[in-house]
């Protein structure tokens, strides 16, 4: 599986580090972005959603991320259980943390990426990894209540059985632990397809738009031949999308049992560029998803912390 991917696991770190000027920037700066993004969003959504904060564009970087992630249990005496790993390269985030112990699984195996990694973070962090190539909504070679953080970037989005996945999170986490997750673009968003897009901003949602007969035609002539294993290609080829709202992802966190102790809403540029640009078509959208706010085109990603409640029964 290794040679889909165009770079290695450690030059994929590399590339999510943020130096700590641009960190310290954001954390003063977020409440005046909140404040700003907030206006973009109807007062409708933001009565119903609750989010903690709104943002534009990318959010929160990925140290932000994990430290805020890492506020739900005592990370030095964690086990964390990182989902949909892939390459394993986030794994590497977590372990600079220190927990006690790290569980890595994801549907596909990467043999020799695993296995570095697993040495580095030993020999770099001290910190125990171990990998499982395994479907998210089955990992029966995990007890009962015994990770402390159920953790995944970019992966609740492509499930198709979210549910599923997110009682199975529940299931192994420890009363009173925690699921950090941020997920996105979602469906319903411009290039929720991971694809749509090809070609200006008129495609944006073409995913949404066009029929079926139609967005094969669109697919077919942008799709490009040496595309990596994570691109909108596979995931479109493979339909791995959940095809889910921000309230629907709300609500099956709800449904399981967890309580959602935090949901940041990001939205997308491009999403208002095409609503201001092509205002009859962005009319369509609002047509034809008639049981679909005008928010949830615009909203691109969601982070959550979610908690398990002590008394579970």
């Amino acid at each position: 599986m290794e040679n889909y991917y165009n770079i290695s696991w450690l030059e994929q770190d590399k590339l999510h580090k943020t130096s700590i000027f641009k960190r310290l920037f954001y954390f003063f700066s977020r409440p005046l972005l909140s404040i700003y993004a907030s206006q973009f969003l109807s007062p409708q959504a933001l009565k119903i959603l609750q989010p903690s904060l709104v943002l534009p564009g990318r959010g929160m970087p990925l140290e932000t991320r994990r430290l805020w992630g890492a506020a739900l249990c005592k990370i030095k005496e964690a086990t964390i259980l990182v989902q949909g790993t892939g390459t394993g390269w986030d794994v590497i985030s977590w372990a600079r943390l220190k927990p006690k112990k790290i569980i890595a699984t994801d549907l596909f195996e990467f043999k020799d990426s695993w296995s570095e990694i697993t040495y580095y973070c030993k020999e770099s962090f001290n910190v125990e990894v171990e990998f499982y190539q395994s479907p998210l909504e089955n990992h029966s070679f995990i007890k009962d209540e015994s990770i402390d953080l159920c953790a995944s970037d970019a992966v609740f989005e492509h499930c198709q059985d979210l549910k599923s996945v997110v009682k199975e999170s529940y299931r192994v986490l420890k009363p009173g632990g925690g699921l950090y997750a941020s997920y996105g673009p979602l469906w319903f968003c411009a290039g929720g397809d991971h694809f749509s897009g090809r070609g200006g901003l008129k495609n944006v949602f073409n995913h949404l738009l066009l029929d079926s007969e139609q967005y094969m035609k669109y697919f077919l002539s942008f799709m490009q031949s040496n595309e990596d294993f994570q691109s909108g290609r596979r995931y479109i080829e493979l339909d791995l999308f959940s095809h889910l709202s921000t309230q629907e992802y709300c609500e099956i966190f709800q449904e399981v049992g967890f309580q959602i102790k935090d949901l940041i809403l990001q939205f997308d540029p491009k999403s208002l560029a095409f609503k201001a640009k092509f205002p009859e078509l962005f009319k369509q959208l609002s047509n034809k998803y008639i049981n679909k706010y005008e928010d949830d085109f615009l909203i691109t990603a969601n982070l959550v912390r979610l908690g398990k409640p002590f008394n579970n029964k």
